[in-house]
């Protein structure tokens, strides 16, 4: 009996310090300021390492290569055979063929014939751009970051998150708009 007066002594005693309040330490995310900071950070890393491995690929290749002023790099080539036409302008109609892969070189898109409206983004923002400082019957080399096309989402089918882009088009046709 005494052994089980000692026991339940013990138990209660125990129960009792368990009862205790635990300070409560706030260790969540990072306040607003903090938190856009790091995004900020992390979003030029990621654009910096993209910016190197386009130098790379770029220097590997040899192309000739003009940088747009959102990242873009476009190298325009004259098809021999037929002589450049003119200059893509802002909501020209434009029939292309176009091809995507990746800096390492694996196919994403097999060639793609589409009819776009320069200006108006379509397939991505920064296609659109070079689309806009090429000719009619040009052929060219495309190298879009990924913040340019399509980001951290991807396209939802073959392009994954956070994907530089590399495109052949070649300028079919251009029906310049008249305003």
């Amino acid at each position: 009996m005494k052994n089980s007066a000692h026991i339940l002594l013990l138990l209660t005693a125990l129960l009792a310090a368990g009862c205790r309040e635990v300070p409560a330490y706030d260790i969540g995310a990072p306040k607003g300021d903090t938190l856009k900071e790091n995004m900020i950070n992390a979003n030029r890393i990621i654009a910096q390492s993209e910016e190197k491995q386009i130098d790379a690929f770029l220097e590997r290749r040899g192309w000739p290569k003009q940088k747009l002023p959102n990242g873009v790099w476009v190298a325009e080539y004259e098809n021999s055979e037929v002589p450049l036409g003119q200059a893509i302008g802002y909501e020209d109609t434009v029939a292309l063929r176009y091809r995507v892969s990746t800096l390492g070189g694996d196919d994403i898109y097999d060639w793609r014939s589409d009819t776009v409206v320069a200006g108006h983004l379509k397939p991505t923002r920064g296609l659109d751009a070079a689309l806009r400082t090429l000719h009619g019957n040009a052929t060219a080399h495309v190298i879009v970051p990924s913040d340019q096309a399509y980001g951290v989402v991807g396209d939802g089918d073959r392009i994954n998150t956070r994907m530089v882009l590399v495109y052949l088009v070649e300028v079919e046709q251009v029906k310049q708009c008249i305003n």
